[in-house]
């Protein structure tokens, strides 16, 4: 919607990064909501409404306090670190998306539900039908575990690229070195 200079300052105020979420969600995200602006409130507040309004009811994930500050604040990092993490939870709820809607057309097809096939998350509850929390909890820390992952592989190639501008660096100058010896 605009040009993009600095990334951490561009998306400080929440508008760029609600309009990535309604790429893929376009019905759930208002984006007359989000005002661009300089404010650190108002800021603030652009974030905590994509929050209440759109990350914790379509994604079922919510960027704490903290995060948010430091959005605001255009820390270096802090908004590849939440767009990592967002991208995670887009892709998860697109590939339960597929499964949910072949469930509904099994069960309206005439099959009983017995025979439907189950929702992704089923198989975390016990014969009784109640859930069951261990498989809840080490589903959630493998979730953590793979955004941490993610977010690790993306600093590495970062770092792999900064070395590479370094030794690039490095070559020119000790080129210069040699010139001016002889």
């Amino acid at each position: 919607s605009r040009t993009k200079k600095n990334i951490a300052r561009d998306f400080s105020d929440g508008v760029l990064f609600s309009e990535v979420v309604h790429h893929f969600f376009p019905s759930k995200v208002d984006l007359h909501n989000y005002i661009s602006t300089n404010s650190v409130s108002k800021k603030t507040y652009n974030w905590n409404t994509l929050n209440r309004k759109v990350l914790r009811k379509v994604l079922g994930y919510e960027i704490d306090q903290d995060e948010i500050k430091q959005l605001v604040s255009g820390t270096k990092g802090a908004i590849e670190k939440a767009l990592m993490k967002v991208k995670l939870k887009i892709d998860r709820k697109k590939k339960a998306r597929p499964a949910e809607k072949k469930s509904v057309i099994r069960k309206t097809a005439g099959t009983d539900s017995s025979q439907a096939s189950v929702p992704s998350g089923a198989s975390n509850r016990f014969s009784d039908g109640h859930k069951n929390p261990r498989v809840d909890e080490r589903n959630s820390i493998i979730e953590d575990l793979r955004e941490t992952v993610a977010i690790l592989q993306m600093k590495v190639q970062k770092l792999e690229q900064l070395l590479r501008l370094k030794d690039k660096k490095i070559d020119q100058l000790q080129g210069q070195l040699t010139q001016t010896n002889r």
